[in-house]
């Protein structure tokens, strides 16, 4: 008779943890060089074609606009169904709207409704797969991890966001925006092939009650902590987060940059290199701060660098600007998204990560519609000043004291993990 296999030991299933928490973020890495090549490339060829800040709101409306409502269906289904084959799953699908695009852009005339269509298609993924990505792959290293984890995780997002407008902003003239679309299909191999191959940690079942589509929805009602987590993010996501998708149109009306040209690649790239700047203190030296100061210092800083952005002309302030703007961004994101999700148990994160797309993504489109307008009517520096008056009223809203009572009162309620 088989003798039965041994159970792993604990340092065993830490150490396969990690392997494969490295396994995905590689592949997750060498994909989102490929998703932000094609973000800087496809916002610089609408605007050069149309000169028109409103038409590139419309397509970042297209790419983010089904995260205002479908993120609480993507967490439903992950806190439901097996995690691995539905981000399989989303991932073709998302192959097979980035090589239309190709297609569509390749055609002499600007054919704007089916790049729409397409970049909607791309949309409805991220939507559907950002609660299951968002939850499922910082748990792989467990609990006592997870806000280093969320941080590396961000890391090479923000890494793929230097490297990937840098290396677009150098082929977009070699090879077209077709090229650079085609080339991000196939980046796709990369990560589709690293969740095929790793098994992510079991949920519990979750109670009738919990487990409905809805959940996310009782949550928000119900937890004062989380309550005041994504409502904030809503506020900073439709009014002072904007920057982040109208960087083409600050580069050209504020500072006279072509976008299309190496400057306008590199600033995008001081942003992304702040931002990474930001994940690796995080990970590192900040990892053990009061997460509540860190939030605190990160919005001062985006309210300090937004109200300087408002009149600054030069270009080196730009690149000095922008940098540290990325730095005291993700100091925000990633220390609230850390805290929540270390403060609900594992399987009901996917109803929480539903929440956060949802205020984080979801609500940005509007904005840029919203700031497409301001700016086609006014300038981008009216857009800037709100969401600098914004974002100093949030940090009010989450100054360490209101944060920590409301984590106590949610966890008198019972409902921290």
């Amino acid at each position: 008779m088989k003798s039965a296999r041994p159970l792993q030991t604990g340092t065993a299933r830490s150490a396969l943890a990690v392997r494969s928490f490295r396994y995905v973020l590689l592949g997750s890495f060498l994909s989102q060089i490929g998703t932000w090549m094609q973000t800087v490339v496809l916002g610089a060829f609408v605007y050069d074609r149309t000169d028109s800040p409103l038409a590139v709101g419309l397509i970042t409306f297209a790419q983010l606009g089904p995260m205002l409502f479908l993120p609480t269906v993507g967490g439903w289904l992950t806190d439901r169904f097996d995690v691995r084959k539905f981000i399989l799953i989303l991932q073709f699908w998302q192959v097979l709207c980035v090589l239309m695009l190709a297609f569509v852009l390749a055609q002499p005339q600007l054919n704007f409704p089916g790049i729409f269509a397409c970049v909607l298609g791309v949309g409805l993924g991220n939507a559907l797969i950002g609660p299951a990505w968002g939850s499922s792959v910082p748990s792989l290293v467990g609990p006592e991890n997870l806000r280093a984890a969320v941080s590396l995780n961000s890391t090479q997002m923000n890494m793929a966001r230097v490297i990937g407008p840098a290396i677009g902003g150098i082929l977009f003239p070699i090879i077209g925006a077709s090229g650079v679309m085609l080339l991000n299909a196939c980046s796709f191999i990369f990560i589709m092939s690293a969740v095929y191959f790793v098994r992510f940690p079991a949920r519990r079942k979750l109670a009738d009650g919990e487990s409905g589509i809805g959940g996310g929805i009782t949550m928000l009602r119900t937890d004062p902590y989380i309550r005041r987590i994504v409502l904030s993010m809503f506020a900073l996501a439709l009014l002072t987060l904007t920057f982040l998708y109208q960087m083409p149109t600050i580069a050209a009306q504020n500072f006279g940059m072509d976008v299309e040209s190496s400057a306008y690649g590199w600033l995008y790239a001081c942003l992304g290199g702040g931002a990474v700047t930001g994940a690796l203190a995080l990970s590192t030296v900040l990892v053990k701060r009061d997460p509540f100061i860190v939030v605190s210092v990160g919005l001062m800083g985006v309210t300090t660098m937004l109200a300087m952005l408002i009149f600054a002309r030069m270009d080196w302030m730009a690149y000095v600007l922008v940098f540290i703007l990325g730095i005291s961004y993700q100091m925000v994101v990633i220390s609230l998204n850390a805290s929540a999700q270390t403060h609900v148990p594992l399987e009901r994160r996917g109803h929480l990560m539903g929440l956060w797309m949802t205020a984080f993504g979801g609500t940005v489109p509007i904005g840029m519609l919203i700031a497409g307008a301001v700016a086609q009517k006014t300038s981008i520096s009216v857009v800037i000043a709100y969401g600098c008056f914004t974002a100093a009223v949030v940090t009010w809203i989450l100054r360490p004291k209101a944060l920590r009572k409301a984590e106590r009162l949610s966890d008198e309620l019972g409902l921290g993990a």
